[in-house]
């Protein structure tokens, strides 16, 4: 993971209480301190999530810097990168928060919607913004190259998706896949629940109990149950 991602939601595990929620309201327009919000997702089994910065990208994510090296004298091209043995089931979040401080955006890389498509998408600043990320890059590895980071985020909607990751290289022998493997050996991200149990919004003018269970929730609350086809309503 980067050294410092800018979390935009936090997904928690278990439910604030009573007084923890009385307590989180009672920020001001200042809003609360990020160390605040960050402080509760360590206490309550919490996950930071960022935004990709897209419209599309299929809600918040998770993001990996991955380094790609090559001790081989031969030259080598990485042509593809894709998620395989994808396992995903309902997002088993109890709380959500979502950020809306001033400032943030997209981010150079590459982004995968694996509620949709296990294709990565460019996040580069330029006209392949968008677009299939392979269909206009390689990444060359070997015959003395620099090694390649390439940060990759993924985001599954409602979902909590495990999986792997195999890249597609080319060479004078012909196309060949190598695993990526994460520390564990498998790549985890988590979404948002559909229905979460609590659902705070933190914006500029402070904190909002946007929860189901309002009888009338503040006009700035985004529409429940979230969706893989809402989340513009929802960045």
């Amino acid at each position: 993971m980067d050294p410092d991602p800018l979390y935009m939601a936090y997904v928690l595990d278990r439910p604030l209480t009573r007084s923890e929620v009385a307590t989180f309201l009672e920020y001001g327009s200042d809003g609360p301190q990020i160390e605040a919000v960050e402080e509760l997702a360590a206490t309550h089994g919490g996950h930071g999530l960022e935004d990709p910065g897209w419209d599309k990208a299929g809600g918040y994510s998770s993001s990996w810097l991955i380094d790609l090296f090559s001790d081989r004298s031969a030259g080598l091209a990485i042509t593809g990168v894709r998620a395989k043995d994808l396992r995903c089931g309902p997002a088993a979040a109890k709380t959500v928060i979502l950020v809306r401080p001033e400032g943030g955006g997209a981010y150079d890389g590459i982004h995968f919607n694996l509620s949709e498509s296990k294709t990565p998408y460019s996040l580069s600043p330029d006209d392949y913004f968008g677009k299939p990320y392979f269909s206009h890059k390689k990444i060359d590895l070997g015959n003395g190259a620099e090694p390649g980071g390439l940060r990759a985020s993924f985001s599954s909607g409602v979902q909590d998706c495990d999986f792997l990751l195999e890249a597609e290289y080319r060479d004078s022998l012909g196309v060949h896949q190598q695993k990526i493997k994460n520390a564990s050996g498998r790549f985890a991200v988590r979404g948002l629940p559909a229905n979460p149990y609590q659902f705070f919004l933190w914006t500029n003018g402070g904190v909002l109990d946007c929860g189901p269970h309002q009888f009338q929730r503040p006009r700035q609350c985004p529409a429940l149950p979230f969706s893989v086809t809402n989340w513009s309503s929802v960045g």
